[in-house]
Formats: structure tokens, C-alpha cells, sequence
């Protein structure tokens, strides 16, 4: 499984740019984000000025993570796809194999289905360019003989694990704005 963070040289960064740039002509997304699962842009592409894209990053990452935990309450591992539809901007999140998000922000020139075959089929392109670009990190790290050098193991697995907690702190407190907001429109109906 690639690292929750990872180094994309600029032979991989030219093929997420080419691959996401097709993705914008074929689907008429508006524009698409490239998020690690950590929250961290990645890679940005198309109509992105007036857009936070730090903190839609962030956001995005926030709703897979609270979406994964959802999936395992009802049996599943994860969900690959999700939508936000609003009046007339959308989101669409989907899963770029285990290391990041494609996020695609479209309006009503295009649909919800035309996004998600397009994006699916660039999510599994670009996740084989991430994993080649996190494996080309780890064989730089790596001693000549190809293994780790010492104390990289520890050193990642504690990384990781400081990920894991941030994330689910992210999960937590995204859990408990949507609980106070319920609560917010349960109080709301009572009083009318």
C-alpha cells in the first residue's frame, strides 16, 4: 500500500497534469483536485480561482474518512464514489486507490454519471502513476541492497499512525458538527 505521503517527481507530476487535463475535457468538470487521503493538495487543474482548495482538500479528505467509517457500519470496506449535489455546483469524490482523492467540482453542463465514468477511469490511471512514483520514493530511500535504512520502518510506522489518529480526530469532529447541526434543525421543527 503507498505511504499517505509521497514525492512525485516531475516525470509523474507531467502525467497526473496530462491525465487530469483529460479528464477535464472528456467529463466538463470545472475543475479537479488531486487530495493525498491526509488532506494534502496534491495536484490542482482546471477553473480553480476562486476556489479554497486548502481547505476543500482538507474537507474532502475529512468526508472519505467519515464515509469509510460509514461503509464499515453497514458491512462494506469503503466507498469508492461520493457526491455532493447542490443547486447548481457539485462535487464528486472518488477513491484514487489507497493513497488519494479525486475531486471534480462541476456544474450543470454536465452530469453526475458523465463525471463518475470519466473519473473512475482516470482514478485508476492516476493511481498507478502514484504507485509508481511512491515506489520509486521508497527505492531512493532504500540502502543499495533495496532495503529500508534503519530506523525508516519506525520512523514511517509512527508517522502513520500520527496520521491515523489525526484523521480520525478529523472523523470525530465531522461526526460532531453533523450531529449539532441535526440537533440545530430538530430544534428548529419543534418550535414551529
Amino acid at each position: 500500500m503507498p505511504s499517505p505521503t509521497f514525492t512525485v517527481d516531475q516525470a509523474a507530476q507531467g502525467a497526473i497534469d496530462a491525465l487530469c487535463k483529460g479528464f477535464l475535457g472528456r467529463s466538463n468538470a470545472t475543475c479537479v483536485l488531486l487530495v493525498g487521503q491526509d488532506g494534502m493538495l496534491l495536484h490542482k487543474c482546471g477553473s480553480v480561482v476562486d476556489l479554497d482548495t486548502d481547505s476543500l482538500s482538507a474537507l474532502a479528505a475529512g468526508t472519505f474518512a467519515s464515509a469509510r467509517e460509514m461503509a464499515g457500519l453497514i458491512g462494506e470496506t469503503t466507498f469508492d464514489v461520493a457526491i455532493q449535489q447542490g443547486q447548481h455546483n457539485h462535487l464528486q469524490l472518488i477513491r484514487v486507490g489507497d493513497s488519494a482523492i479525486l475531486v471534480a467540482v462541476f456544474d450543470d453542463s454536465t452530469t453526475a454519471a458523465m463525471v463518475r465514468l470519466h473519473g473512475q477511469r482516470v482514478a485508476r490511471r492516476l493511481a498507478r502513476v502514484l504507485e509508481g512514483a511512491d515506489a520509486a520514493a521508497e527505492m531512493q530511500a532504500g540502502e543499495a541492497d533495496g532495503e529500508a535504512p534503519a530506523g525508516f520502518v519506525s520512523q514511517t510506522q509512527s508517522r502513520a499512525e500520527s496520521l491515523r489518529s489525526a484523521m480520525r480526530m478529523r472523523t470525530l469532529s465531522f461526526v460532531l458538527a453533523l450531529l449539532a447541526a441535526a440537533v440545530a434543525v430538530a430544534g428548529a421543527l419543534l418550535r414551529h
